[in-house]
């Protein structure tokens, strides 16, 4: 009886999660694809600012100084225009108006060049619509995208790397607003781009790679393209949440089945507890980036959230897969069951389960959730509300089916399967976490091609992510080695304790 109550309760939760995110993202709307008008000055203000980087560049200020001219006449009689567009655009071209102003007044060409990339940038961002409005929305589109990595293209083979790099930045920032376009098409895909915008900006920022940063815009473009006119139905949106929650799942599912063998209710409580409270944290934030923010405003900080939960918790994970390997004898599991299972798990472990179930679904959820806010206005309401519920519901079978298939195994088996399987997530994590990290800018993106790259691992070419995941390994290997010495030795013992009996 309980356990039909359980499974209702739970069937409701999913139907009630299910109807807040569709209605969240119907009520709300998609962010608005509607380019701004353009203001009829801007195709002439961006030949000026061409004409005002070919001057610093060859250290001609005076002759920059008469280009910037007119570009500043333009921006005092069309700021109030501008504004009423976007504010944050607004204030983001005044800034490197007046930075540029500064900077030649005091003579210093290299910091007004810069500054003029970026306004350069910013202008055609302006022109094309690629921007917030103030109610939020912004106009970026797959076709917007793939048509800035070409100027970015360009812009390198003109070897303008200033220019190039700080394009790059801006894409990685937007990256957000056009993933979903991609992740529900092609997981491949979608690794790969994320890759090839580090490295990106890893190649622009060393002058003896700049020129192998070309080619990747291409593959790129390449890659990308096929999808600007693709077609969507509801499958695309199921793909979603099981592509992003299977391996949540595989996490929660093991510790669900760690609680179970233990017998010990509280500990499932507090897994399904912090499950629950990463669910409420996705779906808040999601309702936030719906109506307070757009999915390019987001990018930054859901970048530094994915980064920093995928570290913290693949650190968590190695110390699972560290204990399931080591409870995987038998006669250990018994032993910690005889003696000290109530408890282990009384304190600081509930929490602690509690934490890396919160982490997982919170590492996975935000960008489940952000990909389907993506997804919005591609198909009708009821194709997107079947394929949440479908995708959600093929979850829940297969935890339904980890859970009580894991608890009728030998613990053995299932305790070396889980923690190879926690394993591999852990190190997984851990490479995603620090790209996300330096997707973010938080760390430097630097690169190394002698490294290894699979993207679908997140093994990636740079020493910040692939040192912690050898040290990861090596510990791994260690305690392998370790506890097969242990049974040797133990065996040795037995087998001399046993030898004068026999004789």
């Amino acid at each position: 009886m309980k356990q039909t109550s359980r499974r209702t309760a739970s069937a409701i939760l999913l139907a009630v999660c299910v109807v807040l995110l569709t209605g969240t993202l119907f009520f709300f709307g998609p962010p608005s694809t509607s380019a701004a008008e353009n203001d009829e000055n801007i195709s002439a203000v961006l030949i000026h600012s061409e004409q005002l980087q070919v001057s610093l560049e060859s250290g001609q200020l005076e002759q920059a100084a008469e280009a910037f001219a007119p570009i500043k006449k333009w921006w005092n009689a069309n700021k109030q225009a501008v504004k009423k567009n976007s504010l944050d655009m607004s204030s983001e071209i005044d800034r490197q108006i007046a930075a540029i102003s500064l900077s030649l007044l005091t003579e210093d060409g290299a910091q007004a060049l810069e500054q003029a990339g970026t306004l350069r940038f910013s202008l055609i961002n302006y022109r094309d619509g690629a921007y917030l409005d103030n109610s939020g929305k912004q106009g970026m589109t797959l076709g917007v995208y793939v048509m800035k990595l070409r100027q970015a293209g360009n812009l390198m083979d003109a070897e303008k790397w200033s220019e190039a790099r700080a394009q790059v930045k801006q894409l990685q920032q937007q990256w957000l607003s056009v993933e979903g376009d991609i992740v529900s098409q092609s997981q491949t895909v979608y690794n790969n781009s994320e890759r090839d915008l580090v490295l990106l900006d890893a190649y622009l920022s060393s002058e003896s790679k700049r020129t192998q940063a070309k080619p990747i815009v291409d593959r790129m473009i390449d890659s990308l393209t096929p999808f600007i006119d693709a077609q969507y139905s509801w499958w695309d949106a199921a793909l979603i949440p099981i592509r992003e929650g299977i391996e949540a799942l595989l996490v929660v599912g093991a510790l669900l089945m760690y609680a179970k063998k233990a017998d010990s209710k509280p500990a499932r409580k507090w897994v399904i507890g912090g499950s629950l409270s990463g669910v409420i944290v996705c779906i808040a934030v999601g309702f936030a980036v719906a109506v307070l923010f757009s999915s390019s405003a987001f990018g930054h900080n859901n970048s530094l959230i994915n980064g920093w939960t995928g570290v913290l918790a693949s650190v968590l994970l190695l110390y699972v897969s560290y204990w399931l390997h080591r409870n995987a004898d038998t006669k250990r599991w018994k032993l910690f069951m005889e003696t000290k299972s109530r408890q282990a798990l009384s304190g600081g472990r509930m929490v602690s389960l509690a934490l890396l179930a919160f982490f997982a679904i919170v590492r996975e959820g935000l960008e489940t959730v952000i990909f389907l806010i993506g997804m919005v206005g591609k198909m009708s309401a009821g194709e997107l509300s079947g394929g949440i519920a479908a995708g959600f519901g093929v979850l829940a079978l297969c935890a339904i089916v980890m859970v009580k298939a894991g608890t009728r195994l030998p613990v053995r088996p299932v305790f070396l399967v889980s923690s190879v399987i926690v394993f591999y997530l852990c190190f997984k994590f851990m490479g995603s976490g620090i790209h996300s990290l330096q997707m973010a800018g938080l760390l430097p993106s630097t690169v190394h091609d002698y490294l290894p790259e699979y993207a679908s691992v997140s093994l990636y070419p740079s020493w910040y992510s692939t040192l912690p995941q050898l040290l990861f390994v090596l510990a791994a290997l260690a305690v392998i080695v370790l506890q097969r010495t242990k049974v040797k030795r133990r065996s040795t013992i037995l087998s001399n304790n046993k030898a004068p009996d026999a004789i």
